[in-house]
């Protein structure tokens, strides 16, 4: 893997003001939004909790159900082309949730365990431009040191539409945040301990990905947090969730340069994805886990989900994920 880190690692980032929101109850632990365009929705999940989320900025709606499945549920992304129906992370494997967006209460079932790996669990999952599902696993907690997980135990999988998986990374740690440019000519990719944003070529049609290389490291730039989640906006720049810290960051990938930074009232910030009926509403997940009570009282509304209006920046509908449901019973 080819490392870039430009002579200026120290430049700081600009702050901008924002109007950030508060449209949720405070979670345990918030990953994954998908804006929706169909229902003008976003989806979300409270990871260990077992629990899909809703909210409808129309109607200031927010309506939860709880899945009874295994530890933890990783992410929701709706099906192509069928109404009430989402692909879920279940632990090391990929399930069907039915779910009106009404009830407290869900059905579900698995349907393909992905990573094998004895211990291993997904965790963020998008689809390309194609519908194509993209996700990554990692490796189980460390006993005894609380917060600190197995490193290089996980992979980085696409599956297909008829259920094919393929294994893309290897020697994964904490499989993260996933972007596309806007050409669809390179992904972007989190591997939360490498403490970077790397980028690779990407090739659409068979999703193959090559040349890998750092396009962002955190530590040259003396960012505070670790890489989480991200979104792209239309302009091609990447908004980077940086967990253990209460920012996210607006980074150029060809300049390697910090654009501006978003401050929460919260600690651990781990994901974001445009939304609203513009696209212009920035939508950002956060944790309360294993927070500390002196973190808890000076940023007390960690685990929220936020809304940002005024960042000057528009997004992407989030993509629904073509998969054939038949295929994987």
């Amino acid at each position: 893997m080819e490392s870039c880190c430009p002579n200026k690692c120290s430049s700081a980032p600009s702050k901008i003001n924002c109007n950030i929101q508060r449209v949720s109850p405070p979670l345990e632990l918030g990953e994954g939004p998908h804006w929706h365009q169909c229902t003008q929705s976003l989806y979300f999940v409270d990871l260990h909790k077992k629990k899909i989320n809703k909210y409808h900025p129309e109607t200031s709606c927010y309506t939860t159900a709880t899945i009874d499945c295994c530890d933890p549920l990783t992410f929701i992304i709706p099906v192509d082309n069928q109404s009430n129906t989402f692909l879920v992370g279940l632990g090391p494997a990929i399930g069907i949730v039915r779910w009106n967006g009404c009830s407290n209460t869900a059905e579900y079932r698995y349907l393909k365990t992905v990573d094998k790996t004895p211990g291993n669990r997904l965790n963020d999952a998008k689809a390309d431009a194609s519908g194509r599902l993209w996700v990554g696993s990692m490796g189980p907690e460390i006993d005894d040191n609380s917060g600190q997980y197995h490193k290089c135990r996980g992979s980085l999988y696409s599956v297909d539409f008829d259920g094919t998986v393929t294994k893309r990374l290897p020697n994964i740690s904490i499989s993260n945040g996933m972007a596309w440019s806007p050409d669809n000519k390179f992904f972007y990719y989190i591997d939360t301990y490498k403490y970077a944003v790397e980028a690779y070529n990407f090739d659409l049609a068979s999703g193959n990905i090559s040349n890998g290389k750092v396009i962002f490291d955190f530590r040259c730039k003396n960012i505070t947090g670790d890489p989480d989640g991200m979104t792209i906006d239309t302009d091609g720049n990447l908004w980077v969730a940086c967990f253990n810290s209460n920012h996210i960051i607006k980074i150029n990938p060809n300049t390697s340069s910090v654009l501006t930074t978003i401050e929460f009232p919260a600690y651990q910030i781990t994901s974001a994805a445009f939304g609203g009926p513009n696209l212009d509403q920035l939508y950002v997940t956060t944790a309360s886990y294993k927070t500390t009570d002196a973190q808890k009282s000076k940023l007390p509304y960690s685990g929220t989900l936020f809304r940002v209006l005024g960042t000057c920046s528009t997004g992407f509908n989030g993509v629904p994920v073509k998969i054939n449901l038949c295929a994987l019973n």
